[in-house]
């Protein structure tokens, strides 16, 4: 008897470990997961476009600011003296053009003098000719005439080269115009580098810069972390063998180390192109005779949703438990051959 009692146990707890397996088996189908995850973000590096001597910097390591608050700010004595440079030069080509359209005003009035001149001695050649042929002057006056009538014609012509090179030089001032008009916007645009706002709000991390300090472009002074929105997700790494039923669109609940007993939500919204070891700096050489197979993991990016992280206590780096919601899904392909997975197959293609 006692032997049928412990076989009847032994049975019991197979069939019970068996039932256990199974179910824990459809679980991980339905509801993949994976402790390979963590809390990833965009990291803007805020730095100087210009050379200069920070005179102001009000800002200290992890303090939240907004969006275009001050975080910088260089000694601008250097660019407020190019800017002055810039604003006297367009003032004086301003006062070029007025002495060209009085110089234009004046060569107009020569070439109508000019004109006119040699209207007169065209007039008096006519008149000289007629004068010669009858033999009524001497050929003298009438070669004068004639030399007279070239004079005023050469003038004339003169004349108008220089109204031509005026009109030419009013051309070249505007222009000048134009050229001092950039220059300083440029130089307002570089005077505008000297004060360093904050390109989105977020808390000030790795600060490198203190005041007095001479920076050059392009060195990083401090980074603006943002905190919330789609700046910040979560990279969530799962076997190749869990990919199966993960797809964008389906819902995930995670929690993180720090609170385990908070429980986030988000969405998963794409899928990487390849493993993380194809990206790596170093990939595996696998035409190899030692080759062993290794189970590899597909980066998937999962965004936050935005009530779960009202508080803002999401924090770049943290790892995270992650479980994807696939019963839906699973659902929906018994009802219809493609189903959502179908659906979203086609979406992700």
């Amino acid at each position: 008897m006692k032997k049928w009692i412990g076989l009847v146990i032994i049975l019991a707890f197979t069939a019970g470990m068996v039932v256990a397996w199974r179910i824990y088996w459809k679980h991980e189908q339905l509801y993949p997961s994976t402790a390979d995850a963590y809390v990833a973000g965009d990291i803007y590096q805020v730095a100087a476009r210009i050379p200069g001597t920070i005179v102001r910097l009000p800002v200290d390591e992890n303090q939240v600011i907004e969006r275009g608050a001050l975080i910088a700010e260089l000694d601008p004595r250097d660019m407020d003296r190019a800017v002055d440079e810039a604003a006297a030069a367009l003032q004086r080509a301003r006062a070029v053009p007025a002495t060209v359209r009085a110089r234009i005003a004046q060569a107009q009035a020569e070439v109508d003098e000019a004109a006119s001149k040699l209207h007169l001695k065209k007039t008096d050649l006519a008149r000289f000719s007629e004068l010669v042929a009858k033999s009524s002057i001497p050929r003298r006056t009438y070669d004068q005439a004639v030399t007279a009538e070239k004079v005023a014609a050469a003038r004339k012509v003169a004349a108008q080269k220089a109204l031509a090179a005026a009109r030419a030089q009013l051309v070249v001032s505007e222009r000048a115009i134009h050229m001092a008009q950039a220059a300083l916007a440029a130089a307002r645009l570089k005077r505008s580098f000297c004060t360093i706002r904050s390109p989105i709000a977020g808390i000030i991390s790795k600060k490198t810069a203190h005041v007095g300090q001479v920076v050059s472009p392009g060195q990083p002074l401090c980074a603006v972390v943002p905190l919330e929105g789609e700046h910040l997700w979560i990279e969530a790494n799962f076997k190749e063998t869990q990919l199966a039923r993960i797809h964008p669109g389906q819902e995930v609940r995670f929690y993180t180390d720090v609170d385990p007993g908070r429980e986030y939500r988000g969405t998963v919204e794409s899928l990487s192109a390849g493993t993380g070891a194809a990206f790596s700096l170093l990939p595996p050489e696998n035409a190899t005779g030692n080759w062993v197979k290794i189970v590899q993991r597909l980066p998937v990016h999962i965004a936050i949703d935005a009530d779960s992280n009202a508080l803002h206590a999401l924090r770049l780096g943290l790892s995270v438990h992650v479980t994807v919601d696939t019963a839906a899904g699973a659902k929906a392909l018994r009802g219809d051959p493609r189903g959502t997975n179908g659906n979203a197959r086609a979406g992700q293609r």
